[in-house]
């Protein structure tokens, strides 16, 4: 029988790697099964030959499962029948359910899967539950675990290296003299990882060895995993005889609960808690020594203050000395004074009676209007004024339109800004009194469109008692000790409402402050309109939203934290929308946030609905309103999800709806408050909410039945979806004409990085006349999976690829420019997998400058006119706004410099215009037509390529280029209205003018 070693020296199937030490451990280890009808399971099996290896190795077994997170090891087959591979993360239970489907119990379980210490630990808790008694569990490559890019250290309190260290612990758990769990000493593991030890079975850990990068698992029923009965043999004892008598009894460990180092919490618990309490000494030797500053400072001041005091009382008496001499002589001029001005009221009285007469006079009112254009145009050149006003305004009527509209909001002193503003060419009005504007200057911006005077309040109070009936909106607040000056804001922005027809319904999670009670007494009982629940035992945020529920009467749920601040007009614009949309179940609106010292920043400006951007971040948020019997029906807030409760309640809300019944509110209806504890500042204040969000999308994928999986990344979240199988032929179209150096860099940069491998290369030759050029497309034609069709029309870029798709074999069509270069090389699988979902139209790319600035991250219909590209020349790392150039999400329009469609899409809406757009704005074109056709376009940042812009098309400098060039822009206008296009993937209160989503001066709301 041939050793292990021995089959792995003469194997010639399918590859596989492991270190010689292994080979010989596992001899020694597996040899007394391989007689046997035994079933393993390899976690990680990479390329699959160690399957065929063990398959010889154990000639008897049942079962040899191997499990991998690779959708690429679907592709591997085997002639033992007894081999079987699933896909999927090992770590998950749907992975767990399908392997116990085929075989519930294991004899060997060997983990070679990923090696980061979250994963090994995962896997070892979900799969030594279903290994035999008698059965042994190995994990490989421990060595991994010294290292931090696989989660550990050397010192790594954590890592699995570490957990596997306090097993040992566990298997002496009867020598420890202490009352305490098994798991106990684990429990900060339970912690990092999001897992539970209480259903494990600890017990049965009959020991752990380790051998250099392998650590062995036995696993014996609990009754074996004990010392015993104490043996004592022999007659003679002339050394020590006193343990004789404990001959057949069981081995008793002694009280050990005064013992410190057995009674006290683990030690990193131990540790936390001391940190924690430096950080607050730290914080309050900081907070006191402000202080002590502050108080200096006042003093100085004080002290400064009164020499100048005691100065400008000396000059003051003296002044006063003064002024008593001179009044003396004023007394005596007022008499004079009095008599003259008799005198000159009689000749003022006179005179206004002759200019009554001339005023009305018929002379007077004919010459008027000449009177008045002479003036001006002496004053003010009123010929060039007016010609400037008109063509920076957009033409005679919108100039009138804003004329109008800053007289409204700001009176004369608008209009006097206005002429400033076309006087020095300024497209962003100055601010009275404070030079230019920063585009980005929010406050400012918040002064002119974001602050609500007495005249708007009076017009939003006739809005509403003109409605005939008022829905109930019911604010949800869960309260926990807040700061109690923050929840007094919370709450009196609820009751300085506009709009009337409210309650709010706290519960308060049996808060340790008694100054929160306070407070929430003392205006529940002064507003009926207030409602409290006082919870008697803490329950966490998703109990305590539950139990405000419970107390809530109105169809509409608001939802309010405890620290943060509605504006008064939020509920306004929530109660209209929901009259103005009888069908609309589910309400968000954009957001901001206020610091310690009630600044307001950061503004979030949101588009409308944008599903693949929600699975990238909880774009609902704030301020966000759910239809109740909806939330009652899907059991409210669910415990488990703290951190991301409303990620999660949104999740399985829109389940239940249709999306034409989401609502987005384009007004700033919530401020955020930001300090240490809360996560509107970073994810890193609550880390949990990070995994309770991943959890949340990962079960809504389960529930709704889309193959794949979700994963946090530093920005966000990453939905992850499985690719078919088979693979669907994608072709891949690439017209050129000439361009030898770039269609080259082209193609061989697909060829050789691109690990999607089901696709063909469609050459699109328009009219090449290079020698060297046509030399290479004959080469290319010769390879199995590249094909060269001649077109020799006039260039016209929608043309050649509409003619292309009838040539392609392809389910998905991928249009390509020659000027594309790959960088990642998952980029088709992404596209691809991105295309086959549900509802997909066109997927395109994160594109790049070859200075790795960006060149498409998506495209904004109606910026510039018609399209421009959203965070062009950002710079590579860049998240862009609110993270949009580095997550999945939804515009209107993609470039179609790299995009992949299905083929049956493309055909359905008529594939590129060839007639009007034959080079220009074709793309947009095309997505606008998919939006039409109810697809949605999705741009991914996961697909990244360069683009060598323009280089065969060249650029519109020449009178023919630049008449068709204008009459492209004329027709999209047109067929589209770009020039007043909403794009919903984009924000009315962001600017068209730029690419940079800077703010929009005025707004377009």
């Amino acid at each position: 029988m041939k050793t292990l070693w021995q089959l792995y020296e003469f194997h010639e199937g399918k590859v596989s790697d492991k270190w010689s030490l292994y080979l010989n451990e596992y001899d020694r280890l597996l040899s007394p099964y391989r007689q046997e009808d035994i079933n393993l399971l390899e976690i990680g099996v990479q390329n699959g030959g160690s399957l065929e290896i063990w398959a010889s190795y154990f000639s008897k077994a049942n079962h040899l499962v191997g499990c991998d997170i690779n959708p690429v090891c679907s592709k591997l087959e085997y002639k033992d029948p007894r081999v079987t591979v699933f896909i999927g993360d090992a770590g998950t239970v749907t992975t767990l359910e399908k392997i116990t489907k085929l075989c519930s119990r294991f004899d060997v379980i060997i983990d070679d899967g990923s090696h980061t210490s979250s994963s090994i630990i995962s896997s070892f808790m979900h799969y030594f539950n279903i290994l035999n008694d008698d059965g042994v569990y190995i994990v490989e490559d421990l060595h991994c675990s010294y290292w931090q890019d696989y989660e550990g250290g050397l010192y790594a309190p954590c890592s699995s290296v570490s957990f596997f260290k306090q097993l040992i612990d566990i298997v002496n758990c009867d020598h420890w003299g202490v009352e305490s769990r098994q798991s106990d000493i684990i429990t900060s593991f339970e912690k990092i990882y999001g897992i539970s030890f209480d259903n494990f079975p600890l017990k049965n850990i009959h020991s752990i060895e380790f051998i250099d990068s392998l650590c062995v698992i036995k696993k014996r029923k609990a009754e074996k995993n004990c010392l015993g009965r104490r043996i004592i043999v022999g007659e003679e004892a002339i050394v020590e005889s006193s343990n004789l008598p404990l001959k057949g009894l069981h081995a008793e460990a002694p009280d050990q609960n005064n013992n410190y180092w057995s009674s006290c919490e683990h030690p990193v618990i131990e540790l936390e808690k001391l940190k924690g309490t430096m950080q607050k000494q730290q914080k309050d030797i900081e907070e006191q020594n402000d202080i002590i500053l502050k108080q200096r400072q006042l003093i100085s001041d004080y002290q400064a203050k009164l020499e100048y005091q005691q100065k400008e009382l000396s000059e003051q008496r003296h002044e006063l000395a003064i002024k008593v001499d001179e009044s003396e002589s004023h007394h005596k001029n007022i008499e004079s004074l009095n008599q003259q001005l008799a005198e000159h009221r009689q000749s003022l009285s006179v005179a206004n009676a002759t200019l009554d007469s001339l005023i009305n006079s018929e002379s007077w009112k004919i010459t008027a209007p000449a009177r008045f254009i002479s003036r001006q145009v002496k004053e003010h050149h009123l010929i060039q004024f007016l010609k400037r006003s008109v063509q920076m305004g957009g033409g005679l009527g919108p100039t009138f339109k804003r004329a109008y509209k800053l007289y409204r909001t700001e009176g004369l002193n608008g209009i006097r800004r206005g002429i400033y503003a076309v006087k020095s060419g300024s497209i962003i009005l100055p601010a009275a009194g404070s030079g230019e504007v920063d585009r980005n200057d929010y406050a400012e911006w918040i002064r002119r469109y974001d602050t609500i005077d007495e005249n708007k309040r009076i017009n939003i109070k006739q809005t509403i008692s003109a409605w005939e009936s008022l829905p109930l909106i019911s604010v949800v607040m869960p309260t926990y000790n807040p700061n109690p000056e923050w929840l007094a804001e919370a709450i009196e922005s609820v009751q300085k409402q506009l709009y009337p027809n409210w309650e709010l319904c706290i519960a308060d999670d049996a808060s340790t402050d008694s100054n929160v009670r306070k407070v929430l007494d003392e205006y529940s009982k002064e507003d009926q309109r207030i409602k409290v629940a006082y919870r008697k035992q803490n329950g966490h945020i998703s109990e305590s939203s539950n139990t405000a529920l419970e107390i809530v009467t109105g169809d509409w749920v608001a939802l309010l934290d405890h620290d943060d601040i509605l504006p008064e007009h939020a509920l306004f614009h929530v109660a209209r929308t929901i009259i103005s949309n009888p069908d609309v179940k589910l309400i968000y609106s954009d957001e901001d946030k206020i610091d310690e010292n009630g600044e307001r920043k950061i503004p979030y400006f949101k588009c409308d609905w944008n599903r693949d951007l929600f699975y990238s971040h909880n774009m609902i948020s704030h301020l966000g309103v759910y239809y109740k019997p909806i939330v009652d029906e899907i059991g409210g807030f669910r415990k488990g999800f703290e951190g991301a409760q409303d990620y999660d309640l949104a999740l399985r809300f829109i389940e239940k709806i249709k999306t034409e019944q989401i609502h987005h509110i384009p007004h700033v209806l919530y401020h955020w408050r930001v300090h240490s504890g809360s996560t509107s500042g970073t994810t890193e204040a609550k880390p949990y909410a990070v995994d309770a969000g991943e959890r949340a999308l990962n079960e809504h994928f389960s529930r709704q039945n889309i193959a794949g999986r979700v994963e946090h990344i530093n920005i966000g979240y990453r939905a992850h979806y499985d690719l078919p199988d088979p693979l669907p032929l994608v072709s891949l179209i690439i017209p050129t004409r000439n361009a030898l150096n770039f269609v080259k860099q082209c193609v061989e940069s697909i060829t050789k990085k691109t690990t999607y491998s089901n696709y063909e290369i469609i050459i699109i030759d328009n009219n090449s006349d290079d020698p060297d050029a046509l030399a290479f497309f004959a080469k290319l034609a010769k390879k199995e999976r590249i094909r060269v069709i001649r077109d020799e029309r006039p260039f016209n870029y929608s043309a050649l690829n509409n003619a292309a798709v009838e040539e392609a074999a392809g389910e998905f069509i991928g249009l390509i420019n020659n000027d594309i270069e790959v960088i990642s090389p998952d980029w088709l699988s992404e596209m691809v997998s991105l295309a086959c979902q549900p509802q997909v139209g066109a997927v395109g790319a994160r594109l790049l400058y070859p200075n790795n600035t960006v060149q498409h991250a998506g495209v904004v219909v109606g910026m510039g006119g018609v399209a421009c590209h959203a965070h062009k020349d950002f710079p590579d790392f860049h998240s862009g706004y609110f993270g949009r150039a580095k997550v999945i999400n939804s515009f209107s329009a993609v470039t179609a410099a790299c995009l992949v469609v299905s083929k049956k899409a493309f055909k359905e809406v008529g594939g590129l215009n060839e007639t009007e757009l034959k080079i220009a704005f074709n793309d947009v074109d095309f997505c606008l037509k998919l939006l039409e056709a109810g697809y949605r376009n999705v741009w991914t940042p996961y697909a990244e390529l360069y683009h060598h812009e323009s280089v065969s098309r060249g650029y519109e400098d020449t009178p023919e280029k630049q008449a068709r060039f204008n009459s492209e822009i004329d027709y999209m206008k047109s067929r589209w209205g770009t020039d007043h296009y909403v794009d919903p993937a984009y924000s009315l209160n962001l600017t068209l003018n730029k690419e940079d989503f800077s703010l929009s001066w005025p707004p377009r709301v």
